[in-house]
């Protein structure tokens, strides 16, 4: 079943917030302590309207709610304070069984930039995975269009040739969350809305 896509309608706040697996190893007699990188780390999405009218708007976010309880949701993710230029749109995963903390891609528009904090998904199995860039300051896109780039979290999934990178418009796709008391009618109005959309692996 396709993930239902969440649209950006009357949204107050978008919040991407770190899920975290790893752990760490305490020092034994006062020593140091360990992090423990694993490969589980991902992302999840706090959303929240403003109030609905009782029309078309809120009857389409309120129908995209329902029907991604019991399936997926999938949604854009705003990033107002981007920076950089766009490497463009036709970036693809360059080789397979990648794993760990850097990622190989291809076909990156020469002289676009890729700027740490950034965020952006690999489609995966027909999956969306969010992972930030994390180089330090900005890279800029050679002119072969190919980059080996620091990522994070790390990688969850061996990577699959040629598969989507999408930089411009990425999405998180996940289980919804926080949407099981539904939607709230007041005279003409719905009542504002709250949810998370969590990745799943």
């Amino acid at each position: 079943m396709s993930a239902i896509e969440i649209p950006h309608l009357r949204i107050k706040s978008f919040a991407l917030r770190p899920r975290l697996f790893s752990g760490e190893q305490e020092g034994a007699l006062g020593g140091p302590d360990l992090p423990i990188p694993r490969p589980g780390d991902r992302l999840a999405a706090d959303v929240a309207t403003t109030q609905f009218r009782n029309d078309a708007e809120g009857r389409l976010m309120i129908a995209a709610l329902f029907e991604a309880s019991n399936s997926s949701a999938i949604m854009r993710i705003v990033q107002p304070n981007r920076g950089g230029r766009s490497p463009g749109y036709a970036a693809v995963v360059d080789g397979n069984d990648q794993g760990g903390m850097t990622l190989a891609l291809r076909g990156l528009q020469p002289g676009g930039t890729l700027t740490r904090g950034n965020f952006f998904s690999i489609v995966h199995g027909g999956q969306r995975y969010v992972h930030m860039i994390a180089c330090p300051g900005q890279m800029l896109v050679p002119d072969t269009g190919r980059v080996a780039l620091p990522i994070w979290p790390m990688l969850r999934f061996l990577t699959v040739d040629a598969e989507p990178a999408e930089f411009v418009a990425p999405m998180i796709e996940g289980k919804l969350l926080g949407f099981d008391k539904g939607a709230s009618f007041v005279r003409a109005k719905t009542e504002t809305l709250s949810f998370s959309i969590q990745e799943r692996a």
